[in-house]
Formats: structure tokens, C-alpha cells, sequence
């Protein structure tokens, strides 16, 4: 009875988590566009393949106006999560370039799946193919939206005080589910001719390897991102005790 009443979460201790989250989370609203922004084009993948929107229809009238939006919030009324932000996207597409450099050599190499990128940028630029869009869409909107997504939730729960090895673990598992997952789903449920590549063994088991390997390396580098920036803060405290420290000993002098 007592090791139940343990496992019982206390209603306090959550409406301290919920008071920490909110007081890392500076700007509520900027924290929800860029998260709508860095989640959408991966969702909207699986909307063009249920025929519920068309990725065209989704950068033309949804995309490029909300990044339109925040690039004006961010020119002039910048915030701290916007630092955040930039780290996630380029370590989006490094993790991304990672990803690549498994997946590409079992496409071209060993022709063990196909390359459908191709066919997503056809999607965004009403053609039957566009590979330049194709990975456009994978670098800029999946890997860096991912990153960005990754790092900004990442910050609001305060992961910058665990160890190295969970915060890769975090973002692993991020990237097993819900990307991964949805992916799978999506291919698994949709409509015949519409499904991005055939699940098979080798498919399910190469897609899932490339996601390891896209959440390992996001996972070191918001790591070394929020090292940096402890880094950071500890040497601007330093200078900033040094220089109050230096002006108190003039006014000494003086007097």
C-alpha cells in the first residue's frame, strides 16, 4: 500500500514541473510559432500522401507566410529563444548530412530502397519530380525543422542539467517517436500508389538505422550547444564581476 501510494504522482510536484517549464519559456507565443514552423513540413508529408493537403498548397500559403512572420519578429524584436532556434537548424542539417551519408551509398551503391525525394519535391512544385526540391524539403524543412523542434523543447524542460548521455538518449528516442514511427505509419496506411517506399525488412531496418544515426549526432550537438552556452554564461559573469570589481577599485583609489 505504501510502495502504490509512492508511484502516485503528487499534484504539487507537477504544478512545479508545469511552473519550471513556463518560467524557461520567456516567450510562450514565439515558442509556439517556431514549433508549428519546424513541425510542419515533415506533417504535411503525410498530408499529401492521405490527399488531405498538397505540399505546395501548404509552403505557398502556410510555410513561407509563417517564416515570413518570424523573420520579422526576429529582426526587430528578438528573443533568447531565437539563438536556440538557429542551433537547432544547423544541427538539423548536420544530423541530416549524417543521415545521408548512410542512406545515399544503400540507393545509388547497393540499390537496396529507392530515393523518393525526388517525388516529394514534385509534390511541392506540382511536377512528377523534382530532386532539387526534394532535398530542399528534406534539409531545410525535415532535418533543420526536426533539429529546431528538438532543441526548443529541449530548452523549456531544461535538459541542459543532464548528462550527456541522456540528452543523446532524448533525442534518439525522438527521433525513433515520434519521427520514425509516424513515418512508418504513414507509409503503412497509406492509399495504394501513394506510400513513399515499400516496408520490407531491409527498408524498416535501414530507415530505422538512419534515424539512430540523425538523433545521435542532434543529440551531441545540443549537448555541445548548451556546454557552449554554460560556457558562456560562466565567462560574461566573470567579465562582468571583473569589470564591477576594477570600478570599485577606482572609485578607491580616488577617494
Amino acid at each position: 500500500m505504501v510502495e502504490t501510494e509512492r508511484k502516485i504522482p503528487r499534484p504539487g510536484s507537477i504544478q512545479q514541473l508545469l511552473a519550471a517549464v513556463r518560467s524557461r519559456m520567456s516567450n510562450p507565443v514565439r515558442f509556439c510559432l517556431y514549433l508549428v514552423l519546424a513541425s510542419t513540413p515533415l506533417l504535411a508529408i503525410s498530408g499529401e500522401v492521405f490527399g488531405v493537403v498538397s505540399l505546395r498548397i501548404v509552403s505557398n500559403f502556410f510555410l513561407f507566410p509563417l517564416l515570413g512572420l518570424l523573420a520579422v519578429l526576429v529582426l526587430f524584436k528578438p528573443d533568447g529563444l531565437d539563438r536556440t532556434a538557429v542551433a537547432g537548424f544547423a544541427w538539423g542539417l548536420v544530423a541530416c548530412a549524417g543521415y545521408d551519408c548512410f542512406r545515399l551509398p544503400t540507393v545509388y551503391v547497393f540499390h537496396l530502397w529507392g530515393d523518393f525525394f525526388g517525388r516529394v519535391g514534385g509534390w511541392a512544385t506540382g511536377t512528377s519530380s523534382n530532386y532539387l526540391a526534394g532535398y530542399l524539403w528534406r534539409y531545410l524543412g525535415d532535418g533543420a525543422g526536426i533539429g529546431v523542434a528538438v532543441f526548443i523543447q529541449a530548452a523549456a524542460i531544461g535538459i541542459s542539467s543532464w548528462p550527456r548521455r541522456h540528452v543523446v538518449g532524448f533525442t534518439i528516442a525522438f527521433a525513433v517517436f515520434p519521427v520514425w514511427t509516424g513515418l512508418v505509419l504513414t507509409d503503412g496506411l497509406a492509399p495504394a500508389g501513394r506510400a513513399l517506399f515499400p516496408l520490407t525488412a531491409t527498408t524498416l531496418t535501414l530507415s530505422l538505422a538512419g534515424h539512430l544515426i540523425y538523433g545521435a549526432i542532434l543529440g551531441y550537438g545540443l549537448w555541445a550547444s548548451q556546454a557552449r552556452n554554460e560556457r558562456d554564461g560562466v565567462a560574461g559573469r566573470y567579465f562582468s564581476l571583473t569589470r564591477n570589481a576594477c570600478s570599485l577599485a577606482g572609485l578607491s583609489a580616488k577617494s
